[in-house]
């Protein structure tokens, strides 16, 4: 095999027997799982491992960027091996850069839970927290009936 990080083979269509080299199958597999893991991750899937709605949010919202990455990838990875290479897609570099932004959201979503999502959470906890105190207010003030004199001259006026 020759060094997959060398311009010549970044930039050279991989002939038919090269397709699954290895480089080719880790790619198909991690985008393919990728691809997998993301779709469920964006409908939700992390509802069961994941309880608080701060976390969820991101889940899905790397979930649905994931989506595209990963399906970015799929979508190199099969241009190389149907051999067509329409606007140079096929070549090794595509794919290269397939991982790259793969690895910049998994960077990001790990900034993001260290640097952002603290603050959001205790945001999200204070307004729960207050919602909580208000809400027996409300409620009590739906619950209330009007006074007995209101009440009785609405019915001498109804007469």
């Amino acid at each position: 095999m020759t060094n997959p990080f060398s311009w010549e083979y970044l930039t050279t269509l991989p002939e038919p027997e090269e397709v699954f080299d290895p480089f080719g199958i880790a790619c198909l597999v991690i985008f393919g799982l990728g691809f997998l893991v993301a779709i469920v991750l964006y409908n939700d899937g992390g509802r069961r491992f994941i309880e608080h709605p701060v976390h969820r949010r991101l889940l899905r919202k790397v979930g649905g960027i994931g989506t595209i990455l990963f399906g970015l990838g799929l979508f190199f990875f099969g241009v190389r091996a149907l051999q067509i290479n329409p606007f140079t897609f096929g070549l090794p570099l595509w794919l290269w850069l397939s991982l790259l932004a793969v690895v910049g959201l998994l960077l990001y979503a790990a900034f993001y839970l260290r640097t952002i999502a603290p603050a959001e959470i205790q945001r999200f906890e204070q307004l729960r927290l207050k919602q909580r105190y208000l809400r027996p207010v409300a409620a009590s003030a739906t619950t209330r009936r009007p006074s007995s004199a209101r009440t009785s001259r609405a019915t001498r006026r109804r007469r």
